[in-house]
């Protein structure tokens, strides 16, 4: 046999040293390489570098999942995100969706911790989100949390919540941002006319099953069992969660639910509008910005800058409530009723609230803002103005005489109604298809958010999410620090099993209506209770879900 010519053995010697040139300058690291550095993950568009985290972890911050929904997209479904050549960088946090700062407070700081409540956002290119990992691969797919985070539907995002807490027990965290307020949530009857199936509305929901779509593609480059999600939120983040367990295009997309502090099934709770509703809803809001003519409407609101149709939605966290109507093929029934005929994503699911909800809102609204403190008089004048015929009864059953001031009593009234209550009904209601693991956060001394002079903040809303997710600028005691391990391993456990129990922790015991057990997280109890229903007054506000008749 000949051997290979000079000229030969040199041009595949060429060959081979321009594809090895071609490789490090235009590809990511080969496989060997990337196993030493981890750092360095490929999605289905494309590779991307994260970095460590203190802990040892790593953290993958702005990575798309999908399209801007910017120009002719907005108020259209999302699309797949474009591909990207090279090795992108996911060392620091995409912009927040559109959102006015909450910069409220008399000082001019923030009502809420997060940074995006700061700064606001302009940015129609926001869909983006991160993904947490543990410092350690234990050689199995983990358990995967996504996380959707709570603002009304008007104001947050993902980068506010640091998953490294979670991460540290095993769970890959994926926390995800979503279209707000009017570009998230309008309904218009011009929008409803360019749809297929003929509504309008959810984009935000969409956003959101857009991103567990990128979780199912994609979790198990960061070592995340994509047969194992769990998907939660707090307040309208946990809403939201409720109207994806009744969403016929989220089957599939998760295995277990989270809701804290939002409920969307039952009486009192966020329940969405209907479409003709939405629909009129967002005609006025479009008349208001200059659009009121329907057969132009469409195009007059998409040529509008991001700046006025933030300004068209005003201010405040209760300012104008955004939220899922029914109608778009992701919510075409109402949670309720797909739960009464069965068309439900039924998973087992972790539910609770905090024991003091309203409290933040009566000193943010009330004392901050509104030149309290309450009186007994101003109490029962504004009590008289919200409930109508029913204050007397209301009145009755929350006298002022029966708390330390007016403040609390008002903040009790809401508390029951609209949180406590709906979410042990939403709780009796999914048990009867699936595990439910019921709590209430009651830490009397959790570290609040805003100045409170006349009104004990308590375990006030989201005052639990400083124990999951680490806040920098609120500090916990070594009682509460031990009370968040708790409540991480409890949640961590949930995601990898659907039972938060195990590895010597407090036993928590599944929720049924006919014991009505409640897990109490508190720095000096973990235990279960039976008197939530009496201290909330639930048999007062949705007396069908009392003990006799409780759904069975």
């Amino acid at each position: 046999m000949r051997s290979p010519s000079l000229r030969t053995t040199l041009a595949r010697a060429t060959t081979v040293l321009l594809a090895l040139l071609l490789s490090c300058l235009t590809a990511p690291p080969s496989t060997a390489r990337a196993a030493h550095d981890s750092l360095v993950v490929r999605t289905d568009r494309g590779w991307v570098r994260g970095a460590a985290h203190r802990d040892g972890g790593r953290v993958f911050q702005g990575i798309p999942f999908a399209s801007p929904p910017t120009g002719s997209s907005r108020w259209r479904p999302p699309r797949p995100a474009e591909r990207w050549s090279g090795v992108r960088d996911a060392t620091a946090p995409a912009s927040p969706c559109p959102q006015l700062p909450l910069t409220l407070l008399p000082d001019g700081g923030p009502v809420l911790p997060g940074e995006s409540n700061r700064t606001g956002s302009t940015t129609e290119d926001c869909l983006y989100l991160n993904v947490w990992t543990p410092a350690r691969a234990i050689g199995r797919p983990l358990p995967v949390l996504v996380w959707l985070h709570g603002g009304g539907n008007a104001y947050g995002a993902g980068s506010d919540y640091d998953g490294s807490a979670l991460a540290a027990r095993g769970v890959v965290v994926v926390t995800a941002n979503y279209r707000l307020g009017a570009l998230g949530f309008l309904a218009h009857p011009a929008l409803s006319s360019e749809s297929g199936d003929h509504a309008s509305g959810d984009y935000g929901l969409m956003d959101q099953q857009a991103a567990l779509r990128w979780v199912r593609h994609n979790i198990g480059a960061f070592g995340g069992d994509r047969h194992r999600v769990t998907l939660g939120g707090q307040s309208a983040g946990s809403a939201d969660t409720c109207a994806h367990i009744a969403s016929p295009t989220a089957k599939g997309l998760f295995q277990q639910a989270i809701q804290q502090s939002g409920s969307c099934a039952s009486d009192g709770a966020l329940t969405p509008l209907t479409l003709g509703t939405a629909e009129q809803k967002g005609s006025d809001f479009a008349a208001s910005l200059g659009c009121a003519d329907p057969t132009t409407a469409a195009p007059c609101l998409r040529a509008l800058p991001t700046t006025e149709l933030l300004r068209g939605a005003g201010t405040g966290p209760t300012s104008s409530l955004w939220g899922p109507n029914t109608g778009p093929r992701v919510l075409p029934r109402a949670p309720n009723r797909a739960w009464a005929e069965g068309r439900v994503n039924a998973v087992p699911t972790l539910n609770g609230n905090t024991h003091d909800e309203y409290r933040y809102f009566t000193a943010l609204y009330v004392d901050l803002l509104g030149g309290g403190p309450l009186t007994t008089a101003s109490y029962a004048a504004l009590i008289e103005l919200q409930h109508g015929s029913r204050a007397a009864a209301v009145l009755a059953t929350y006298p002022s005489s029966a708390y330390p001031s007016p403040n609390l009593a008002y903040s009790a009234v809401n508390t029951d109604q609209r949180f406590a209550c709906p979410a042990r009904a939403d709780g009796r209601l999914y048990g009867t298809r699936a595990p439910v693991y019921a709590y209430e956060f009651h830490d009397p001394q959790a570290p609040p958010f805003i100045p409170a002079p006349h009104t004990p903040q308590g375990a006030f809303h989201a005052s639990e999410l400083a124990y999951l997710f680490p806040m920098v600028s609120l500090r916990l005691t070594p009682a509460q620090q031990r009370l968040s391990a708790t409540m991480t391993a409890y949640w961590a456990r949930f995601a990898a099993t659907g039972d938060p129990n195990g590895h010597g922790a407090p036993a928590w015991p599944r929720y049924t209506a006919e014991e009505d057990r409640i897990q109490v997280l508190a720095p000096d109890r973990v235990a279960p209770t039976t008197g939530f229903a009496t201290d909330h007054h639930c048999a007062f506000w949705l007396p069908s879900s009392s003990p006799r008749g409780a759904l069975r």
